[in-house]
């Protein structure tokens, strides 16, 4: 009896280590990005502790401009989708645009912090940075899961799969002055629904990105030649 009774605790203690592990890391874990684009000149080729790939242009100052206008990133994936992931091509760009207004306002990276909604035009003038981009992949991947003899619980459908470029561009001359690429990518641990782990993805690349851009104001990464 007293064996049973331990075995059932470690049953436990396991079930909860493992969820644990999973509420750890908000959203899919970060991934290299796949064939980022970037610009004509500016390829985001240099790795990141939190933006995944960047490249600054030589010369770049951040401290130049007190202004940062972010606009919403449009879903370029050319993939077959869901219904349910082609709803989350509408909730998601707003979502993620809101997101890194909302986190980057919270520091002092920048004087003002701009939210241009879609179809307004996008500003320009001087002292003025653009925050641009796309989201290029956008996979839901599946939150179900069934019971494996001896192997317990497995993830039966496709993995979340999410990346996004962006672009900072002087909105007086249209120059882009730096690149970046962010890829998400793993299985829904299967405790919350595809739409809440895609948007725990873009909250984690949200933050990620607006870390960057902290560093970046503060003349921290490495720039190209």
């Amino acid at each position: 009896m007293a064996r049973q009774t331990w075995w059932r605790w470690a049953l436990v203690v396991v079930a909860l280590s493992a969820v644990c592990a999973g509420c750890s890391t908000l959203g899919a874990a970060q991934q290299a990005p796949v064939n980022p684009v970037g610009t004509a000149d500016l390829k985001p080729t240099q790795p990141d502790p939190s933006a995944g790939l960047v490249t600054v242009r030589s010369g770049f100052d951040v401290k130049k401009y007190p202004a940062l206008a972010i606009l919403v990133f449009p879903v370029t994936d050319s993939g077959v989708m869901s219904k349910e992931e082609a709803k989350l091509t509408v909730s998601i760009p707003p979502y993620f645009q809101l997101q890194i207004v909302q986190r980057l306002r919270a520091t002092n990276a920048f004087a003002r912090v701009d939210l241009v909604k879609e179809g307004d035009p996008a500003p320009n003038g001087g002292g003025l940075l653009r925050l641009e981009g796309r989201i290029t992949r956008l996979a839901a991947g599946d939150d179900t899961s069934a019971w494996v003899p001896f192997s317990g619980y497995s993830r039966l459908g496709d993995r979340m799969k999410a990346q996004i470029e962006t672009s900072l561009v002087d909105a007086q001359t249209g120059q882009v002055l730096a690149v970046t690429a962010d890829r998400r990518e793993a299985p829904n641990s299967g405790f919350q629904t595809a739409e809440s782990y895609v948007e725990e993805s873009f909250q984690a690349m949200a933050r990620d990105l607006v870390l960057f851009l902290e560093r970046l104001a503060k003349g921290e990464v490495a720039r190209s030649n």
